[in-house]
């Protein structure tokens, strides 16, 4: 898009930015928790109904917002194509969580790498040769629908028997559901925040016209991102497994394991930025990105630091304590909104960069506390 759609960029990092807290909050985490059920507390059935249900309420609210909001409607397709990519993805983690939960991670990786390059070489014909981006947008949210055959299939072949999948309504499971899952519901809200509050203080200020440069850049940071994500999940049932069975020391071993490795790689990105930033940014985008290097190393120091949070999260959480990330990044957000709000509208793009960084900074400073605390028990 830098390259060949730049005048499209601003709508689609504000549509990322808006549809984002609606459809994580929706989610309630429910792979999380669906992943960590290894007594099957609850069925296929009662987590995909939830899925469903949470996703048509988070695209109405979206469309409601959208047409009351804005009046460019260029802007409102944008919003709502990306609601409904996003919704349809959310879906697709019920699969995910099924097969997760039985430790069978092969097909959730090969339906990411199938859905990733199909989306890239689809969206990339229609925006490069037809230069259309909202066909390119379209096709990106078509193969994102189709993909939730094949992922059907594979969980199908590793857990899902029929009965096992068939949908069955049943407001005593669903309610539980909701219990357990609003916490995490709340703290994957205040992660989505934590990560667009930079993005909204740029929307309400005189710096404006950066957001795309910024939400480009802040792009950077998802590679690494996606990486721990599915390296602290795969590694959540074990750890669950393990802490159950009594093995504290293995845990304990495995869980500093994950904490270093999720902050290593943030260092690594960190240290290549430093060295080749220059070159590697005219590179990945254009040559109007080179001026903003420290961007992209202030971004970089702030992942870091979120990494090694969110491998001490998931430990939490493997210990049944789900409220724990509502409480880190509930501090974070505070600290963050109040840093973004106050810099952003005097020394814009940079102070987005800086905010990102001390967010990081409160959200790993609590999740070292809760992991003290709760360690005893």
């Amino acid at each position: 898009m830098t390259k060949f759609s730049g005048q499209d960029l601003n709508n689609f990092v504000t549509a990322l930015a808006i549809s984002a807290p609606v459809i994580v909050f929706c989610n309630l985490q429910l792979r999380v928790i669906q992943a960590l059920d290894a007594k099957e507390t609850y069925s296929f059935g009662a987590f995909m109904v939830m899925r469903l249900i949470a996703q048509i309420i988070s695209i109405l609210t979206i469309a409601v917002w959208s047409f009351a909001t804005y009046s460019d409607f260029d802007l409102i397709f944008t919003v709502l194509a990306v609601s409904v990519g996003r919704s349809l993805y959310s879906i697709g983690e019920t699969f995910f969580g099924e097969q997760q939960r039985v430790e069978r991670m092969e097909g959730i990786a090969s339906s990411m790498a199938i859905k990733g390059l199909v989306s890239l070489i689809s969206f990339s014909y229609f925006l490069i040769y037809l230069n259309s981006f909202s066909m390119a947008l379209g096709s990106w949210v078509l193969v994102h629908g189709i993909s939730l055959i094949y992922d059907f299939k594979k969980t199908q072949a590793v857990s899902l028997s029929r009965g096992k999948a068939e949908i069955i309504l049943d407001k005593k499971p669903l309610l539980s559901l909701l219990k357990k899952g609003l916490p995490l519901g709340l703290s994957g809200l205040l992660i989505s925040l934590q990560i667009n509050i930079p993005n909204y203080a740029l929307l309400g200020s005189i710096h404006h016209e950066e957001i795309g440069v910024f939400g480009a850049i802040l792009y950077i940071a998802t590679i690494g991102r996606k990486i721990i994500e599915s390296a602290v999940r795969a590694a959540g049932p074990r750890l669950s497994k393990i802490l159950s069975e009594g093995r504290i020391p293995r845990f304990k071993k495995l869980r500093f394991k994950l904490t270093f490795f999720s902050a290593g790689l943030g260092v690594i990105g960190l240290l290549i930025m430093a060295l080749f930033g220059d070159p590697l940014l005219g590179i990945i985008y254009t040559e109007k990105f080179l001026g903003y290097l420290l961007i992209p190393i202030w971004l970089l120091i702030g992942e870091s630091l979120n990494f090694a949070a969110l491998a001490l999260e998931h430990a939490l959480s493997a210990g049944s304590h789900f409220s724990a990330q509502l409480t880190t990044t509930t501090w974070s957000v505070i600290c963050l909104a109040i840093f973004a709000f106050t810099l952003v509208p005097v020394y814009g793009v940079d102070a987005a960069a800086w905010a990102v960084a001390l967010g990081g900074l409160v959200r790993l400073l609590s999740a070292l506390i809760l992991t003290k605390k709760y360690g005893p028990k």
